[in-house]
């Protein structure tokens, strides 16, 4: 499931890891499919891991977003230039363990291979760009390599925010692919709040996925879509609430007892995002689709705590 991060009004997602007995199926258009061999299922959750890192604090967009505003191009030598170089690096990691995992997953191992080679690209300019500014050595040079520099560091993080969009769109659509397989057999075990927890997550996804563009913060067709989403929204989380309630009288056992705590606090965080969503069906503003992102992440977050 997701985690996202505005970039100039676009939204990025990054997902909920999957349980090992979850996953990848044949279909792509979220039809019920039979769950893919352990190791297809790890993979997709290390991608996921190292996506999720890649766009979160300190990833690249807010690097990017960084770099981009230190505006070397305007600065001077006697100017206190400073730049960050992330988690950009240790994220790479993630993806790179990602990559050697087992079992082959086509298409979407290509898009990581590609991302990789991005993620390196910004990495080997980023990482001496940094030492240089952090020693001042652009003080001795007049800023001459800065200013040279500049649009080529600027074109490497485009570079590799592209290869993340594209990387991102194949991991959603693999993943949701799976996605019935795991409804299903919570439902087969008869474990109704980790069905509706797997099915709210879902149903928030696809709220937050609805916001693609600047534009479609103003768009009458969206929130169309949006309000009827929220309205099943609304319903489940009550359903769940009950289930919750209904399952505590039953468990004894503390890690089922946290387990229920943690699927009631995720309902309280999707009711959170729902109010960011109608404040942002007032305002339109970029700042209430961050509040409804945040609220949306937290509750991925802690969702990944029981998958």
């Amino acid at each position: 499931m997701l985690m996202l991060k505005v970039r100039q009004g676009v939204v990025l997602a990054g997902l909920l890891t999957l349980a090992a007995c979850g996953g990848v199926g044949s279909g792509g258009n979220g039809s019920a499919t039979t769950a893919p061999s352990p190791d297809a299922a790890a993979k997709i959750s290390g991608y996921t891991e190292a996506y999720n890192a890649l766009i979160g604090t300190f990833g690249v967009p807010e690097t990017a977003e960084r770099y981009t505003k230190a505006n070397i191009a305007s600065q001077s030598p006697s100017d206190n230039i400073i730049i960050s170089q992330g988690w950009v690096e240790t994220a790479e990691g993630k993806l790179k363990t990602a990559r050697a995992m087992p079992g082959s997953l086509g298409e979407l191992d290509a898009k990581a291979e590609a991302l990789d080679n991005a993620l390196l690209k910004v990495l080997a300019r980023l990482n001496p760009l940094y030492a240089y500014y952090n020693t001042k050595a652009y003080r001795e040079d007049g800023l001459k390599r800065g200013k040279q520099e500049d649009a080529l560091m600027i074109a490497e993080f485009d570079a590799a925010l592209k290869a993340m969009e594209d990387f991102n769109t194949l991991l959603v659509k693999q993943r949701r692919a799976g996605v019935d397989a795991e409804l299903a057999k919570f439902k087969q075990a008869g474990d109704m709040p980790g069905y509706n927890n797997k099915l709210a997550m879902q149903q928030a996804e696809d709220l937050v996925m609805l916001f693609n563009k600047p534009e479609d913060l103003k768009d009458p067709a969206i929130f169309a879509k949006g309000d009827a989403l929220v309205a099943s929204l609304e319903k489940l989380l009550a359903d769940q609430q009950k289930a919750i309630a209904e399952a505590k009288g039953k468990e004894t056992e503390a890690v089922a007892k946290a387990r229920l705590g943690t699927y009631g606090t995720v309902t309280d965080m999707l009711g959170s995002m729902i109010g960011n969503y109608r404040q942002l069906k007032q305002s339109h503003s970029r700042d209430d689709m961050k509040s409804m992102i945040d609220s949306y992440n937290r509750a991925v977050s802690m969702a990944n705590m029981f998958k």
